[in-house]
């Protein structure tokens, strides 16, 4: 059975996570993605965790996928990517804005080659931006978007997301979602274009909801200061008798009516969006059991309440399990793609690639004789 985007042919010049994980995506939904690395180490990411060749970071977010490694500040490095330009109409790429064009691959050059070119650009701060030449990592794209400031416990500390956000939320994630638009618009014009996905943008947008509510003046954006973060009991976490935690999101009145008749405590009923006395009190509640029993107890309650699991535990589940959500790899577990399309299976089942595993291939099937490309190759344009 086929994939989605059986068909389409993606150069992925990205690193790390934001766009190797929209290029996972893409893999795994049927599309023919070719990496292209620097032969001096590649993608950033295989050194990360491991050897070379070993890293389970680089494999998670590059199976499926070819490798190419070609030096693209060397002319004959150029020659070969305009090459490839001519049967691949899909740009992935996560430099600074401004490399590109210094490498003399910027999208006015790219797209008279290829007018069909459609280019996802993933930065922290935009194509045009004042900072758009500030190095950044997720945890700085979350603070500057205000994310951060509201993220932490009610005695006010800050904490780091255990995920990536920006990287994913705001940089895989609207990346594909701009493709995908870009790709449709294109099924009707016949014109590519640039997709400027910034991580920032993309950060600052996921607060959307919150805004409004800091805008309206019913919420306070700190951390314990709003409906979803913990101001309110219906809407918190619990630590249990045995120190672990129950999450409880009775957010609508009928849940909150469910977890209090549960209970057996209709003097609760009113204080849904009590204050710090009513959490306290709730928070009493839960102490009183442990995690486990009281995950047998809301069990057959209709509120909004479920344990709060490791990474390990949620991997183990049968949720997982009967979703399909773990894939087993070479080289051990992976997490699967979540992306379910009916008559469209997932695709990426194969291992990630080598550093330049594939370069062979490619530079023969572009034309390339083998004496030529073993020349390229001690010469450092390939590996």
């Amino acid at each position: 059975m086929n994939g989605a985007l059986n068909g389409l042919k993606v150069l992925d010049l990205s690193m790390n996570l934001p766009g190797p994980y929209l290029t996972w995506l893409l893999a795994s939904l049927g599309a023919e993605v070719l990496k292209l690395e620097n032969p001096a180490g590649g993608d950033y990411a295989r050194g990360i965790g491991g050897g070379p060749e070993e890293s389970p970071y680089f494999a998670a977010v590059n199976r499926g996928k070819k490798s190419l490694a070609l030096n693209l500040k060397e002319p004959d490095g150029v020659e070969v990517f305009f090459k490839l330009l001519k049967d691949h109409d899909l740009l992935v790429e996560g430099f600074r804005p401004g490399v590109m064009d210094s490498l003399g691959l910027g999208y006015g050059r790219l797209s008279q080659t290829q007018p069909r070119l459609i280019q996802v650009s993933i930065s922290g701060y935009g194509q045009q931006s004042p900072m758009g030449d500030r190095a950044g990592h997720d945890i700085n794209y979350l603070a500057l978007a205000g994310v951060l400031g509201m993220t932490g416990a009610r005695d006010g500390d800050l904490a780091i997301p255990g995920v990536q956000m920006a990287d994913l939320a705001g940089g895989s994630l609207l990346g594909l979602v701009g493709l995908l638009a870009a790709l449709h618009q294109r099924e009707r014009t016949g014109q590519g274009q640039l997709v400027d996905t910034s991580m920032f943008d993309g950060s600052i947008s996921l607060a959307t909801m919150i805004f409004a509510g800091m805008s309206a003046g019913q919420d306070d954006p700190r951390p314990g200061g709003m409906t979803l973060n913990g101001r309110y009991p219906c809407y918190n976490l619990y630590r249990t008798k045995d120190n672990a935690w129950f999450s409880l999101g009775a957010l609508e009145p009928k849940f909150w009516q469910n977890f209090c008749a549960a209970l057996e405590r209709p003097d609760l009923v009113a204080r849904q969006f009590a204050g710090s006395e009513a959490v306290d009190e709730v928070a009493a509640i839960f102490a009183s059991r442990t995690r486990a029993q009281w995950a047998r107890f809301w069990n057959g309650h209709d509120a909004c309440c479920e344990p709060v699991l490791s990474l390990p535990e949620a991997a183990q589940s049968p949720l997982a399990r009967e979703r399909e959500m773990i894939a087993e790899t070479p080289g051990g577990p992976q997490l699967a793609c979540p992306l379910k399309l009916s008559a469209s299976p997932d695709q990426a089942g194969g291992p990630a690639p080598g550093l330049g595993q594939h370069t062979r291939e490619v530079l023969a099937a572009l034309g390339y004789d083998p004496t030529t490309i073993e020349e390229m190759i001690n010469r450092g344009v390939a590996a």
